[in-house]
């Protein structure tokens, strides 16, 4: 991992190594921040973690975190929609680092349409600080080309008020 990645949550650990089911074991030591009442994205410490695991290339790790903010909303709840895109995403880039690109393709495809789906709802082109129509992008150039030594995307923030 390069410390030269931003970090939006300082104080949220990284795991040592990366898990890739199947393939090693899971850090004994990491833990993901636990839930807190809901709060603006930019005070909201379990989304950031998950975005500076995402940043780090700890795909499983930053599921993780986002599963835990996405669990309790309605299903109907755009942030819901919108943290599953960002949970699907991860989750196909881990299979593309896997070597599995058919699920990987098929994992983004329900993901980029309900972040798409966010976006379209949205006057402005970034929420919970994320430009979804440049991540998409990014995410879509990973997965066509199904190289699984892919260069980790970064999920630049919105400059944070």
């Amino acid at each position: 991992m390069s410390n030269k990645v931003p970090r939006y949550q300082s104080e949220g650990p990284l795991p040592v190594i990366p898990y890739w089911p199947g393939i090693n074991q899971k850090d004994p030591s990491f833990h993901i921040l636990p839930r807190q009442s809901p709060r603006p994205w930019s005070e909201d410490q379990s989304y950031l973690h998950g975005v500076d695991l995402f940043n780090h290339g700890c795909y499983w790790e930053a599921h993780e975190a986002w599963e835990d903010l996405w669990l309790p909303l309605e299903n109907e709840d755009p942030l819901r929609i919108f943290t599953q895109g960002l949970i699907q995403a991860s989750a196909a880039l881990l299979k593309i680092r896997l070597q599995q690109p058919r699920p990987a393709n098929s994992i983004w495809g329900r993901g980029k349409s309900r972040l798409l789906m966010i976006d379209s709802q949205q006057e402005e082109s970034f929420y919970r600080g994320i430009h979804i129509q440049n991540f998409c992008h990014e995410i879509d150039q990973i997965i066509g080309s199904e190289n699984p030594h892919f260069p980790s995307p970064l999920i630049q923030l919105q400059e944070m008020e």
